[in-house]
């Protein structure tokens, strides 16, 4: 009988936390260094290194472009409470993809959550990860870098 107790308890916590779905979360974001109007703004969630080095994300957020004041962007997005790492590409042909030219040099503007990236490999996953909760304020920046 012993037993049994500490197993109704792990029992009861997995059907109480399996039942929940974790809440979705307004967050401000603010993108900055856009350098035109033409396009969209597509930021990919990825949930782990793996996916992000697979370019598989979780789940892709489409912003439009319409609010762009002097190449900054202030704007929202919902996202589900957890820890992510966020990409975003300035789609400027809205084409769902990054364009690169004939030696591989990405054409279209890039940014990873509160990180700038200056190298020409990608990231770390670890360097521009977010922890998304509802007690969450702060916005979270982009600095879109432009090669070409």
């Amino acid at each position: 009988m012993k037993n049994i107790v500490p197993l109704l308890i792990v029992i009861g916590i997995l059907v109480t936390t399996s039942f929940t779905s974790p809440s979705v979360i307004t967050i401000p974001i603010v993108v900055k260094n856009i350098k035109n109007s033409k396009g969209r703004l597509s930021i990919g969630v990825f949930k782990d290194a793996s996916s992000f080095e697979e370019e598989k994300p979780h789940k892709i957020i489409l912003v439009s472009k319409k609010d762009l004041v002097n190449g900054t962007l202030k704007t929202s997005i919902e996202i589900e409470s957890g820890v992510y790492g966020l990409s975003i590409l300035d789609d400027e042909n809205s084409d769902y993809k990054m364009e690169y030219n004939m030696i591989g040099m990405p054409k279209e503007g890039f940014g990873f959550s509160n990180y700038y990236h200056t190298g020409f490999t990608k990231p770390n996953f670890k360097q521009f990860l977010v922890v998304i909760n509802p007690s969450q304020k702060a916005a979270i920046t982009f600095n879109l870098r432009y090669i070409i």
